[in-house]
């Protein structure tokens, strides 16, 4: 996707448009939701002198409108920005669903225990509590959090590693909570 920020700008690369259009129409026609794999924190990092880390973090203070519609976190933007591409194709009502998100908790900027439990936190408490995003507020976010372990074997950079809520010797990173409380 290209053009993402804000969210009402978003639209699909012209070189991947050729594929998104029939995935669009199966997706649409099956009633199946696009389900995509959404890291703020990799958004964050590549423009941190745009983007505050609190943003990202579900700890905004200010808002910022778009189109008539307010956002308090990267996560929910990301999400309303395949809904805004998918809709300037002419493919209205089309569910998202997260299919990976997380925060690494150590090797990055910004990356630790504390803001992986602060991102995952919120995460899962807009999941528990049916919270949409301001584009679709009556849709029920389906997330699934990356990751359980933390992988060695994974390629690219170092962080990309240290997604687990376990280290690899099977040690609990940070207590997240699925529950509404």
């Amino acid at each position: 996707m290209s053009g993402f920020y804000p969210p009402s700008s978003a639209h699909f690369d012209p070189l991947i448009k050729p594929a998104m259009i029939p995935l669009l129409q199966f997706l649409r026609d099956s009633g199946s939701p696009l389900m995509v794999n959404l890291y703020p924190y990799e958004v964050y990092v590549s423009h941190s002198n745009r983007i505050p880390l609190e943003y990202a973090l579900f700890k905004a203070d200010a808002e910022f409108g778009d189109s008539g519609l307010m956002y308090d976190n990267l996560l929910d933007a990301s999400i309303d920005a395949f809904v805004h591409a998918m809709e300037r194709e002419g493919f209205q009502g089309i569910r998202v669903v997260v299919a990976e998100t997380g925060w690494p908790t150590a090797c990055g900027e910004a990356a630790g225990v504390d803001n992986a439990l602060t991102y995952n936190d919120n995460v899962v408490r807009r999941a528990v509590n049916g919270v949409g995003t301001p584009k679709r507020p009556k849709e029920e976010m389906e997330v699934y959090m990356f990751d359980l372990f933390d992988e060695n074997e994974r390629g690219g950079d170092e962080y990309q590693k240290h997604f687990g809520i376990f280290s690899l010797a099977g040690v609990k990173l940070y207590d997240l909570r699925f529950s509404s409380n």
